[in-house]
């Protein structure tokens, strides 16, 4: 998933992240005044102005403690102005304002008549924090709790507020101080639950919302990441055996197994040259599902990676590829790991991210359960100790329209993830991308999505079906010949 862009924006962001923050009132009293964006980005090429606002720490209590947030507009560039922008939601732990280069490359026909506008969600970008939380390397439970502790005691400000469910009051704040009466909203993955959250709570603000690659409020995703994922790599094993240069040269199915079960029975070190790292199986797995099959065009360079490791060519594949079998940041043993704070209170706090562990080994015949069952343990160990106010939940119902687009080889994000919307949100419309993972809209898309935002009506299936058509190799490149 697009979660990182560089480029114009980043003048703009490294300013506001430094920026002073004067003393404003907070609610609907405000106004955001925008202005420069700073001295590095000014001129023509630079349409774009900043500002800021201000919203309560802790929403339970309005007028005590507030935090300044930051918000980026490019204004429409076009005389025939919508009053409706699009506001761009960023990705888990992902600042808006930082990744805001793709949507105005790629969505210039949007950008013509309406705003484009990024707003910080809380803990992220300048309000980013992160500390050593402890691993699973820690088995006594004091000693855990003291590491928890010591991790918080180290912040700047309380985490247990960095919800989604402060983040879309903070969201809506800023729609009010910048004085649009609705919004269109367009997010992938984390995105989505932002944004489905958004709709919940205030769906008469909403005129449209593009949700790309992303769950259901009430799905437990990653909960269901071994059935999601085994489903993702059944489909690349289906296209590799139906190639005739894949299907000639690899077996993936057999290779995975035949890894997980050495794995199983005990760690790989690997030697770097000049430093080793230990390849653990849920660590493996992890990698499998995010540096593989998340990306079509990493997941055709599976099969022959699997047989390369099978063969023992461990050093050559991670040194070749950049890449590093190890978990959650943490170095083979370590009894620390730094984290984003404000990710592990979503993760303590939305019912799209609870895990529980029984459920993760019920899911039979996934090869990949020992990632989640890890991931399970380690996600109710933190939490127990970790504060968190509610999160967001249960089910969005909404006449608002909505187009979900997912990859049917999304390794965490498949389109059954989305299906349910149908029976509570009448005008929502489901594409599922033949081949793609995590992160779809390119291409052809883009009109089609462009379109949608603009008219309200979603292009029909022979439209989408000519743009899967057109561009095969989008979503499901050729495998290597080597």
């Amino acid at each position: 998933m697009r979660m990182t862009r560089t480029g114009r924006w980043c003048a703009a962001a490294a300013l506001l992240l430094a920026a002073a923050v004067p003393a404003g009132c907070s609610g609907g009293e405000q106004r955001i005044a925008l202005g420069s964006c700073g001295p590095n980005a000014e001129g023509p090429g630079h349409p774009e102005r900043c500002g800021t606002f201000q919203v309560p720490l802790d929403w339970a209590h309005p007028d005590g403690a507030q935090m300044t947030l930051h918000v980026l507009v490019v204004p429409a560039s076009g005389s025939d102005k919508a009053p409706d922008p699009l506001v761009y939601l960023a990705g888990f732990g992902g600042s808006a304002i930082q990744n805001a280069q793709w949507p105005y490359d790629h969505l210039g026909a949007l950008e013509e008549n309406r705003d484009l506008v990024f707003v910080e969600q809380r803990g992220t970008g300048g309000t980013a924090e992160t500390c050593n939380v402890p691993t699973d390397a820690v088995t006594d439970d004091a000693a855990y709790r003291d590491a928890v502790a010591t991790c918080l005691a180290s912040l700047q400000r309380d985490p247990r507020h960095d919800t989604t469910t402060s983040a879309v009051k903070d969201l809506d704040a800023a729609r009010r101080a910048l004085g649009y009466d609705k919004v269109n909203l367009y997010g992938g993955s984390y995105a989505v639950s932002m944004g489905l959250a958004y709709i919940q709570a205030h769906p008469d603000r909403v005129r449209t919302a593009v949700m790309e690659s992303g769950s259901l409020l009430d799905v437990p995703l990653w909960q269901l990441v071994p059935t999601s994922a085994q489903h993702s790599f059944d489909e690349l094993v289906a296209r590799c055996k139906a190639d005739p240069v894949c299907g000639a040269a690899h077996d993936p199915a057999a290779d995975l197994a035949t890894l997980v079960a050495r794995l199983r029975a005990a760690p790989v070190t690997v030697d770097l040259g000049g430093s080793s790292i230990e390849v653990t199986l849920p660590g493996f797995l992890n990698a499998i599902i995010d540096g593989y099959l998340a990306s079509p065009q990493t997941a055709v360079l599976l099969p022959g990676d699997l047989a390369a490791f099978v063969r023992g060519e461990w050093a050559d594949v991670l040194t070749k590829r950049s890449a590093s079998l190890q978990q959650d940041g943490a170095a083979p043993g370590s009894q620390l790991a730094p984290l984003q704070v404000q990710k592990i209170t979503l993760e303590c706090s939305d019912e799209w991210a609870q895990m529980d562990p029984a459920a993760v080994a019920a899911q039979s015949g996934s090869l990949f359960a020992a990632a989640s069952q890890s991931r399970a343990a380690w996600h109710q160990r933190l939490c127990a100790a970790w504060p968190h106010d509610e999160g967001v939940g249960g089910t969005v119902t909404a006449d608002v329209p909505v187009l979900f687009v997912n990859g049917t080889a999304d390794p965490a994000d498949p389109p059954a993830n989305v299906a349910a919307a149908a029976a509570t949100m009448p005008h929502a419309t489901f594409v599922a991308v033949p081949g793609g993972g995590h992160g779809v809209i390119d291409g052809c898309l883009i009109p089609l999505v462009e379109k949608f935002v603009t008219t309200t009506v979603p292009p029909d299936q022979a439209a989408w079906q000519h743009c899967f058509d057109a561009s095969p190799t989008t979503w499901k490149p050729a495998f290597p010949s080597d």
